[in-house]
């Protein structure tokens, strides 16, 4: 039976659940807007390219998403325009006339929700909508269900906000990372930025996450890989592990289809050492693709914080022994 996300509200603790009012006010509300905005989408040119930031839950998409969106001249949803997750040309323009062109980062945020109305948003319910992303088997059999997305429908969305502002555009689009080449066949000024962390520091934080998302431990966190079918009834030691393995497997898979030219990848390390080399790395990338300048607007901050668990001996050794099953499985 299909489990739609949704309904995964009913396991959050108080403190994460979502308002059922406000949730039912917003949908209503875009599918208001709607009506009207999706009479103003086009078939416009791609003139800038697209900058998609995929990676495994807790390794470090969402501080890379608000770096490049803080230092870069580039386009973003920000928490404000994010409410207009059906009708984000609106929420584009009512940001504009609220915010002008902020963009002030803390560069903190607590599991993927960052503060402040400047800030960079996920934009997933957007996603949601456009790649038909609503329950597990929409992600485990994305390949199959791949030709029931509206992709004209999502070429005409994006290219009309990109038209909208004049620049490039950086999402974190992890709902997309299940369809790369049909990204880039559409719009073909797209690179998928792949961050990759220590997977045994990025499972203790998985871990952490559910304790403090969840009432139950073996709830489902985040993102899910194909192989969703084959994890969802192990204990949550091998869910985690797996949820990174074959995640991790999954996108180096698919970015090796793709011209190089269309995907760059980065360490969480990296990003946190020296923010600036990982800036000029994704404008490098974006010169060699096609010739591309973003320039910087602001400066990054020197260093961010590396986190790491090596307090956390007993998980980590928990987790190496899981991730070792899974690759002994694959051989």
């Amino acid at each position: 039976m299909e489990e739609e996300f949704k309904n995964l509200n009913k396991y959050r603790k108080s403190s994460y659940k979502k308002d059922e009012k406000q949730e039912n006010f917003l949908e209503e509300f875009n599918k208001h807007l709607l009506k009207k905005e999706i009479h103003e989408y086009g078939d416009y040119p791609v003139n800038h390219p697209f900058l998609f930031i995929i990676g495994a839950p807790r390794s470090g998409t969402t501080l890379l998403s608000q770096l490049i969106a803080n230092t870069l001249n580039i386009s973003y949803i920000n928490n404000l325009s994010a409410r207009f997750f059906l009708a984000p040309l609106h929420g584009i323009r009512f940001s504009n006339t609220v915010l002008g062109d902020t963009r002030q980062s803390s560069f903190h945020s607590d599991y993927a929700r960052t503060d402040g109305l400047s800030e960079i948003h996920e934009f997933g319910y957007f996603w949601r909508y456009w790649l038909n992303k609503h329950s597990f088997d929409d992600i485990t059999f994305a390949k199959e269900k791949e030709a029931e997305i509206d992709w004209k429908g999502v070429r005409q969305v994006l290219t009309t906000l990109q038209n909208e502002t004049k620049r490039p555009f950086v999402f974190k689009n992890i709902y997309g990372s299940y369809h790369m080449k049909k990204f880039v066949e559409i719009l073909q000024r797209v690179i998928f930025i792949y961050i990759e962390r220590d997977e045994l520091d990025a499972a203790v934080s998985i871990l952490n996450a559910r304790k403090k998302y969840n009432t139950d431990l073996n709830t489902w966190w985040s993102y899910q890989p194909p192989e969703y079918e084959q994890l969802k009834d192990l204990d949550y030691w091998s869910q985690i592990a797996g949820q990174i393995y074959y995640l991790q497997r999954f996108y180096k898979k698919e970015m090796n289809e793709l011209p190089e030219e269309n995907y760059l990848t980065l360490s969480y390390k990296q990003m946190c050492d020296d923010p600036l080399t990982v800036i000029e790395k994704i404008r490098n990338k974006c010169k060699m693709h096609d010739n591309y300048d973003i320039p910087v607007v602001n400066e990054p901050p020197k260093n961010f914080p590396y986190r790491t668990y090596d307090n956390a001996r007993e998980e980590k050794k928990m987790f190496e022994e899981k991730f070792e099953k899974f690759r002994k499985s694959i051989k």
